[in-house]
């Protein structure tokens, strides 16, 4: 192999490589991965200057190598520090199949992995704001369901969605399927709060302007901050303030334990899915599972606007969405890989003092960072 080539090779699959040159078996190679990104969507093409989820993590991870996966609806992107990225598309059916794809793919080494789902999502005003960063506890599905046309349900019922196998709106003995709820590891959860929540977020006076059509009194009023929270995940986009309280008591049905729903997105729960059985078959461990969501849009509208009209700025918020995602999940893939010794074996107990402030790239400095 020339000389030049190899200089340009990662260090991991460089001694790899050689490694099995050495024993004449340079087909089987394998590249471990530390933490791997899943994003579900992309503007264009990389570097075009319009960021979908994933550019940010790409150019500035220095993401500058590329291995195609089989089944996936991206290639791998990764760097020579051990640190990958995957898009899956949009919808729960797109992630399942490209995490599926991607953790069964022969070339990669995915026992020790970290995986962090980095997106944008919907949130209900009474919970946080544009450019909110939330890591999920639970992921709740919301597309198992029966559904009724809503001028059709009996007049006693508040929503038009149900839980499958019932005649009502609830019932203890409905239907199971086993995907419903999705436990994240509370551990690594409250880790990586504790490490991201003194981001200093990025703000857009399009969304200041905005959020004033809010009460005072709500979060969706104020900045942007880091929080944790549930999660409610389906193919379908839900909106208007019935539906939001609908997915409240949903969560709070499948959930039983106070959980609060903060955050809709489209993909989570078929991702968890995917995870969930590579974790079955020994290929990943998924405690080592991160959920991160911020919020590109209300789900409802303002006091005095119709849903219709209100659905028609779902991407106001989208440039600080994309943004925080990046800087929010960056902290916690930058310090995993950097003190991998630690996290390699395991996910670390709390530490009782919070020496990992000194990591934080985008510090809080009292003001929000704009993003032209």
């Amino acid at each position: 192999m020339p000389a030049r080539l190899l200089s340009t090779l990662p260090l991991a699959i460089l001694v790899v490589l050689l490694s099995s040159l050495a024993t004449g078996s340079h087909k089987s190679w394998v590249l471990p991965i530390k933490v791997l990104t899943i994003a579900m969507y992309e503007s264009g093409e990389i570097g075009d200057g319009i960021p979908g989820e994933a550019e940010l993590w790409i150019e500035n991870e220095k993401m500058n190598y590329i291995m195609p996966i089989d089944g996936a609806s991206s290639p791998l992107y990764y760097n020579r520090h051990g640190h990958g990225l995957i898009i899956t598309g949009i919808g729960i059916a797109n992630a399942a199949a490209t995490t599926m794809a991607v953790g069964l793919s022969p070339r990669l080494d995915l026992a020790n992995t970290y995986f962090l789902i980095a997106g944008i999502a919907g949130t209900p005003p009474d919970m946080a704001t544009l450019g909110a960063a939330a890591w999920s506890d639970k992921i709740v599905a919301s597309d198992l369901c029966h559904q009724i046309d809503a001028r059709e349900i009996p007049s006693s019922w508040e929503f038009s969605r149900f839980r499958l196998g019932c005649s009502e709106p609830w019932c203890d003995d409905g239907w199971t399927v086993g995907t419903e709820v999705y436990h994240l590891n509370p551990v690594l959860t409250e880790w990586v709060y504790r490490l991201s929540k003194g981001v200093c977020l990025a703000d857009s006076q399009e969304a200041q302007d905005y959020r004033k059509n809010y009460p005072a009194y709500l979060p969706a009023n104020g900045p942007p901050f880091v929080t944790k929270c549930g999660n409610i995940s389906g193919s379908t986009f839900f909106h208007g303030a019935t539906e939001s309280d609908w997915a409240s008591w949903w969560m709070q049905q499948w959930t039983r334990d106070g959980s609060q729903y903060c955050m809709t997105d489209m993909e989570d729960s078929g991702t968890l899915t995917a995870l969930k059985r590579l974790a079955d078959a020994g290929r990943i461990s998924f405690d080592r599972v991160m959920v991160l969501r911020t919020a590109s849009n209300f789900d409802q509208p303002y006091p005095g606007q119709s849903a219709q009209e209100s659905i028609q700025y779902i991407d106001l918020g989208i440039p600080i969405a994309v943004e925080n995602a990046y800087r929010v999940g960056s902290v916690v893939a930058r310090h995993i890989i950097k003190h991998w010794p630690v996290w390699r074996r395991h996910v670390p107990p709390l530490p009782g003092i919070w020496y990992w402030l000194n990591d934080l790239p985008f510090r809080r400095d009292g003001a929000s960072a704009a993003v032209p």
